[in-house]
């Protein structure tokens, strides 16, 4: 039996992400605002930290080899380039700086159609829902706030920053405090994701169902294979139904509460 639905979030619940321009521009001025004037926020905006997307689908072909670079050591990786760069930071706290940089999502992307009917779809079949996602600066309480932010806090139970366990999918320790945040086993619970590797591996090797939202990104080759594959959260109900212990698997998100439940 069913009891717990996992999503990632970039790509999979929004979209239409806003240049990197833009997203600076704000994280410049909440930085001026929170620490003065300095020189050197352009330069560190643009920096680039942590595992690239070469890492992540060489795991998902390679699990041994690669999977210690899946390990994410946000405030070491920034204390560094301060370092590196010969910056002198003392007076700044490094995790409040990190905090500064968050751009809350609903400013520099917009919700995938569909979304929120799926999440409150998914929590009207009883299911605990659970955001799972790969992350730089956002912690597990920006990832709340962001959702509180696009009015659905009520639609999700519990999320999951790569940032905050300290490892980026498809690493293992994600998905297992997942599982444990959703109060389920694996062959209880789901994963929705856009990334075949990040999201289905990942899924699929600790012992979950694992659901592709097909996007137009190009997809490494994985040693795995998705339970279904979906291009509309709208597809959702239908994939997810028969899966439930109930009567009928014509559901749609014109249903009601528990409608079609025993």
């Amino acid at each position: 039996m069913l009891k717990a639905a996992l999503f990632d979030v970039g790509d999979t619940l929004v979209e239409h992400w806003a240049p990197r321009e833009t997203l600076n521009e704000l994280a410049h001025a909440v930085l001026r605002r929170e620490f003065g004037d300095r020189d050197w926020y352009g330069r560190f905006l643009d920096a680039e930290f942590g595992p690239n997307a070469r890492s992540l689908s060489g795991l998902a072909s390679h699990p041994a080899p690669s999977e210690d670079e899946l390990r994410q050591e946000t405030l070491r990786w920034y204390s560094e380039w301060f370092h590196n760069s010969a910056i002198g930071i003392d007076d700044i706290d490094v995790d409040r700086l990190r905090s500064a940089v968050v751009v809350p999502l609903d400013l520099v992307s917009t919700l995938v159609p569909g979304a929120p009917e799926a999440l409150r779809w998914c929590k009207a079949q009883g299911l605990r829902v659970v955001l799972v996602t790969n992350t730089l600066a956002r912690g597990d309480a920006e990832v709340v706030e962001d959702w509180r932010r696009f009015g659905l806090s009520d639609a999700i139970d519990g999320v999951v920053s790569s940032h905050s366990i300290g490892w980026q999918k498809p690493h293992r320790a994600i998905y297992d405090r997942a599982l444990e945040t959703a109060g389920a086993r694996p062959e209880e619970a789901f994963m929705v994701g856009d990334r075949l590797d990040a999201d289905v591996f990942g899924a699929k090797r600790v012992g979950m169902r694992a659901i592709w939202r097909r996007t137009e990104h190009a997809q490494p080759t994985v040693d795995a294979t998705p339970d279904a594959i979906i291009d509309d959260l709208t597809e959702l109900p239908k994939v997810v139904a028969p899966w439930l212990d109930v009567r009928s698997a014509h559901f749609s998100f014109t249903d009601r509460g528990g409608a079609g439940r025993p």
